[in-house]
């Protein structure tokens, strides 16, 4: 069960608050919202210094950006070129290895049907096991298993590898997924990329392509309208192939 009750978005600094117990008045840098207006079905509500705020019902786009931090997180950039290029929804199955602190598996288990996910590490374990109470997800299931030594689910449509050597679970990749699924590999060197791309080729596994994405930002405000000066370059490679 999602621990999250409400979410609060200030209006003038667009900052979002999760309320986790409605019994209690909520603190704010804006100020106190009584635990009355909070339970009431309004809206839009008032903190004791007369700072407006909207309520809202916690979605995960809220959410996220208030998970747990582990280890360095897949980036939504790189997340959205994965759910957009894999095609995954509602009836997908999905297995993730190399779970981190979730934001890859967790985004899937918004969409799909079911998550297994993969991580050996206790802490990451621990901080995935976190995030899930916190989004409330019902549809992961987090094993502290290794990998490379087996995946235990069948005919999944998307496996997806955060790990530093991919290419040791191939053969487990391949018994898992069904004929047209989808694997994709995030790496963060070309050296990696080209050790997994050359132990595909005597798999069943065709690699489609390796992609890069650059995020920037722009400033558009009055008669100001340029990029922002800081972009978001590199973060990883992303390696889309499909079980033939």
């Amino acid at each position: 069960m999602r621990n999250i009750e409400k979410v609060l978005l200030h209006r003038k600094s667009k900052k979002i608050f999760l309320v986790k117990d409605l019994r209690d008045n909520f603190h704010t840098p804006f100020g106190t919202v009584s635990k009355v207006d909070l339970q009431n079905s309004q809206d839009m509500i008032k903190s004791d210094k007369g700072e407006l705020f909207t309520i809202l019902e916690p979605s995960f786009s809220d959410i996220y950006p208030h998970l747990q931090r582990g280890p360095q997180i897949m980036i939504q950039k790189d997340i959205g070129l994965i759910l957009a290029k894999t095609g995954v929804n509602h009836n997908s199955r999905v297995v993730d290895a190399g779970g981190g602190s979730g934001s890859l598996c967790l985004s899937l288990a918004n969409v799909c049907k079911e998550v297994f996910v993969y991580e050996i590490n206790p802490e990451h374990y621990d901080v995935v096991q976190k995030n899930i109470k916190l989004l409330g997800l019902t549809n992961v299931t987090l094993k502290q298993e290794n990998v490379y030594k087996g995946i235990t689910e069948k005919d999944v449509d998307l496996v997806t590898f955060d790990l530093p050597e991919p290419w040791l679970a191939l053969e487990h990749t391949e018994k898992a997924l069904k004929t047209g699924g989808w694997l994709v590999v995030y790496l963060p060197n070309l050296h990696q990329v080209k050790e997994f791309l050359d132990a595909t080729k005597k798999t069943k596994i065709h690699v489609l392509e390796t992609i890069e994405l650059l995020e920037r930002k722009w400033k558009i405000e009055d008669k100001i309208m340029r990029p922002e000066f800081e972009m978001l370059g590199h973060t990883g490679f992303l390696t889309f192939a499909r079980k033939l």
